[in-house]
């Protein structure tokens, strides 16, 4: 299931490349991506004659359904950022402090939005002066990442915008009292299963750790046997998680002597769902509370693995074992 969710802003002589790209990257990516014009199913035409359809109407958005905004390029932010209800929804995205990302064009709209003040952008240099007006900062930087703004210079920097965005949402977290997100993991046999199908009925903890080699997986990973067994005793379950391959984790389990499973997200689809991935490529220690119905109840990283010393975790994970 999509636990991320972002709108493409599309209007009358968009930038094909400048759209497309980022749409069907997210969607590759596992995130949910929809198409947003003034009417639903309204088909604007790009600067090259190619077609797109709105797939929802942008006065029936709600920025608290949403992860975030991009805003392609061409000449449809001149006619997006005419418009109080697009210009409200994007100041709403950053005011939250969710994704606003644009490019080439694109940050005329976070101008008229009244959100570059004190914030380096990046675009084509034809705004240059209206993003200094407002009181921005041009770079000439392909790409630019300033707090939760993202902006790039054209379609040719296009694969480093991308990557800029997906970090931001792979590491942004996840809001709680939401269903966990899902995907595909790996016990130490090489069978798989979802994440769901662990979880089913029962309440517990996801935690993510970087790796069995490293020097903190090594220490600290036996020290929770007494965890686990504290969590099954209430019918709980305990679901380590890395992108080692399973037969890392079954080597480390073998030598170590660890008697509780390990489970391999070596594609890492459910690390980054989880908004964990780190820029190393691995996943980022950090523990999650699940209770039986499958909702979010707790999310917190714990850099040093200890997670008796996390804030609220010890009331929380009693509250949801009960």
């Amino acid at each position: 299931m999509a636990v991320r969710r972002i709108i493409v802003l599309v209007e009358s002589q968009y930038q094909e490349l400048e759209l497309w790209y980022p749409l069907l990257r997210l969607r590759e990516a596992g995130i949910e991506a929809k198409l947003v014009g003034i009417n639903v199913e309204e088909t604007f035409y790009g600067r090259h004659g190619f077609p797109a359809r709105a797939e929802m109407a942008i006065s029936l958005i709600n920025a608290r359904d949403f992860d975030g905004v991009i805003i392609p390029g061409g000449f449809a932010p001149d006619y997006l950022r005419r418009l109080p209800v697009v210009l409200n929804l994007v100041r709403e995205f950053y005011q939250g402090g969710k994704l606003v990302a644009a490019i080439s064009r694109g940050p005329w709209v976070l101008v008229s939005a009244d959100i570059v003040r004190g914030k380096r952008i990046a675009g084509l240099v034809s705004i240059k002066d209206d993003v200094n007006n407002a009181g921005g900062d041009f770079t000439d930087l392909p790409v630019m990442v300033d707090g939760n703004i993202i902006t790039a210079q054209g379609p040719d920097y296009l694969p480093f915008f991308m990557e800029e965005v997906l970090y931001f949402l792979w590491q942004n977290k996840l809001c709680l009292d939401r269903p966990s997100p899902d995907g595909w993991l790996t016990d130490t046999t090489g069978n798989t299963v979802l994440l769901s199908q662990l979880c089913r009925g029962k309440a517990g903890v996801i935690l993510f750790f970087d790796s069995v080699f490293s020097p903190q997986g090594t220490q600290m990973l036996p020290s929770y046997l007494s965890l686990k067994e504290e969590i099954e005793k209430k019918k709980g379950i305990l679901i380590p998680i890395s992108s080692d391959t399973f037969f890392a984790q079954r080597e480390f389990i073998e030598q170590n002597n660890l008697p509780f499973p390990l489970w391999s997200d070596s594609s890492a689809q459910v690390i980054k769902a989880f908004g964990v991935w780190d820029r190393s490529y691995l996943a980022r220690w950090a523990a999650f509370l699940v209770d039986r119905q499958g909702f979010l109840r707790y999310g917190e990283d714990c850099p040093g693995g200890d997670l008796d010393n996390l804030p609220g975790f010890r009331r929380k994970l009693e509250s949801i074992l009960g």
